[in-house]
């Protein structure tokens, strides 16, 4: 009987042990310290090949509160499995003319990262699609051409 007892025990070890994410050497914080509520930031979010969130490809967020929110959120501590299944999005932080922050993230399932091996969990994009501005061909080119310029 006590044997069973260990068995499960060492079984529930080793898959609540596999199952953990590592933990980065420094935490990552997207949006650094940033005082959102001042200038003129938007989140862009440029879809490449992969999984996108429902149909939206390319969009922005430029709503300062839900920023702020997101800033909040945003914060990395676990790094994901090395896995090759590429980035479905390009997402930049930008202010007025200036791109602050760009990283490429994987929404898919089982492979949830941003570029540098960084856990990304979905919902951290999808959670606010009620807030997305779908960009219209002319405002993707008028962004790009402003912003892929730096």
């Amino acid at each position: 009987m006590k044997r069973k007892f260990y068995t499960e025990i060492l079984f529930i070890a080793i898959s609540l042990f596999c199952s953990c994410r590592g933990r980065l050497p420094e935490t990552v914080i997207f949006f650094e310290n940033y005082d959102l509520s001042t200038g003129e930031y938007k989140l862009l979010v440029f879809g490449g090949e992969g999984q996108w969130i429902d149909d939206y490809r390319d969009f922005y967020i430029d709503d300062t509160e839900v920023l702020t929110k997101m800033q909040k959120r945003w914060v990395f501590k676990y790094q994901s499995d090395i896995m090759a299944c590429g980035y479905g999005y390009s997402i930049l932080l930008v202010d007025r003319n200036k791109v602050l922050k760009e990283v490429e993230v994987n929404i898919e399932c089982d492979c949830e990262y941003m570029s540098g091996w960084i856990y990304f969990p979905r919902s951290y994009l999808s959670d606010y699609k009620n807030h997305f501005k779908k960009m219209t061909e002319m405002e993707k080119k008028e962004f790009l051409e402003k912003y892929r310029k730096n």
